[in-house]
């Protein structure tokens, strides 16, 4: 007895792992958007250009996950 997949397992499991990094980079952008301690102070220069390239790759990478599971 073959433990391969059937192609309609492998694409299903595919997807469903897609969905899991999808929603896993939406809790990393959530955190970036929240506040940290202590309230109100500034990000450096540095944290700052992180975040913002943090933020870009998220968002680059949820779009190809929404283009891979179209």
């Amino acid at each position: 007895m073959s433990t391969l997949p059937t192609a309609e397992e492998m694409l299903h499991n595919a997807d469903f792992e897609l969905g899991v990094a999808y929603r896993a980079l939406t809790d990393a952008a959530d955190w970036l958007r929240s506040d940290w301690r202590p309230a109100g102070s500034p990000l450096t220069a540095a944290q700052a250009r992180r975040r913002a390239a943090m933020r870009q790759a998220i968002d680059e990478a949820k779009a190809a996950i929404s283009r891979g599971r179209s």
